[in-house]
């Protein structure tokens, strides 16, 4: 078996880490009193993370489709 990772691979890992740190952002922002205000830091680089993971999830896509 090769460790060598595909496209496919690549884009189903970054997608899932995308949805994980999107959800930590949420769980982040959950109506409380002054939770969100108090978290905008950590929301935003959860979020922020969440959309590079999306972008890699979508070179690894356009990748697959190109080798196909």
């Amino acid at each position: 078996m090769s460790d060598q990772k595909t496209p496919q691979t690549i884009g189903t890992h970054a997608l899932n880490r995308a949805v994980e740190w999107a959800g930590k952002a949420h769980r982040m922002a959950e109506p409380g009193p002054g939770t969100a205000e108090a978290n905008a830091t950590i929301i935003s680089a959860y979020s922020g993370l969440a959309a590079v993971y999306a972008d890699i999830a979508k070179a690894a896509a356009a990748l697959s489709t190109d080798n196909a």
